[in-house]
């Protein structure tokens, strides 16, 4: 009798331990991955491809002092801070292209997409 008990102590055991590694919660996808009190800007469309996450902006997307990969390379953005923050098509904050205000993501403007070399805060 005791080799049973201790059997099916060890089999709840086991089961209990499948149910902790479950993952409690997905991985946020799209433009929910733009975390509070940042600017994101996207890749791909309507949140899709890689993501670059910024406080106050970048100077030159091309000189890989910060994320990679974005330069001339952004088609969708969600502003998750209290301002408005702009595009340029330069670098240097130079040529101006777009706006994009607080709030939800979206598409860039024709105008901007693929375009972008730096952005701010304005």
């Amino acid at each position: 009798m005791r080799h049973k008990l201790l059997g099916a102590a060890a089999t709840i055991g086991a089961i209990g331990m499948v149910v902790a590694a479950a993952p409690t919660a997905s991985a946020a996808t799209g433009y929910a991955r733009c975390p509070d009190n940042r600017m994101c800007v996207f890749t791909g469309p309507n949140g899709s491809g890689a993501i670059g996450i910024f406080a106050n902006g970048d100077v030159n997307l091309a000189d890989g002092t910060g994320p990679t990969g974005l330069n001339n390379n952004i088609e969708s953005m969600r502003n998750r801070t209290s301002g408005s923050w702009c595009f340029y098509k330069d670098t240097s904050y130079n040529g101006y292209v777009w706006r994009g205000g607080p709030g939800g993501g979206a598409n860039t403007i024709p105008a901007a997409t693929n375009v972008i070399s730096s952005l701010k805060r304005c």
